[in-house]
């Protein structure tokens, strides 16, 4: 996996990338709530654009965008 923004290129677990969601998360006021999350990550989960972890259209780790309350879907699907 590589984030789509930097030059590193490396093989991260799922939780890995949710330790390091969450602690990006802390450090946000903006959260949507746990339903909205949920069902953003249900969409993100049948994207064709879902790269494991991140999203193929932004680079974002689609966990975190999609626990950002007023952060949508770059190709528009939530």
């Amino acid at each position: 996996m590589a984030c789509v923004g930097c030059e590193i290129k490396e093989q991260v677990s799922r939780l890995d990338v949710d330790a390091l969601v969450r602690e990006q998360l802390s450090f946000e006021i903006d959260l949507a709530e746990e339903e909205v999350r949920d069902q953003r990550l249900n969409i993100c989960d049948q994207c064709e654009h879902l790269n494991q972890h991140t999203c193929g259209k932004c680079g974002c780790f689609v966990r975190f965008r999609a626990s950002l309350e007023k952060k949508s879907c770059p190709d528009r699907k939530w």
